[in-house]
């Protein structure tokens, strides 16, 4: 069980990731990749798919998860503590 502990704290240490969430925030926090998030958000994000064909909805959830991804990576980058996973020593 130690090892998982260990594999999960450096799963969610993220600190090689730092410089990628850094990027992330540095791309979209101006007034132009405000712009682009907003845009995504409202035309990919935030609609549904209507359509029965498999393919297209698996299109669209492909869409959300990579607008998602940035989401998640803004998010820790502006909150890095919500992400620390605490582990037991024992």
């Amino acid at each position: 069980m130690r090892t998982f502990a260990r594999w999960l704290a450096n799963k969610w240490e993220r600190s090689e990731q730092k410089e990628l969430e850094n990027a992330y925030r540095v791309t979209f926090d101006n007034v132009y990749g405000r712009i682009v998030l907003h845009h995504w958000l409202n035309n990919i994000y935030c609609q549904y798919s209507q359509s029965t064909d498999p393919i297209e909805l698996a299109t669209h959830n492909g869409r959300r998860s990579v607008i998602h991804e940035i989401l998640e990576a803004l998010d820790m980058a502006e909150h890095p503590d919500k992400y620390q996973a605490e582990v037991d020593g024992g």
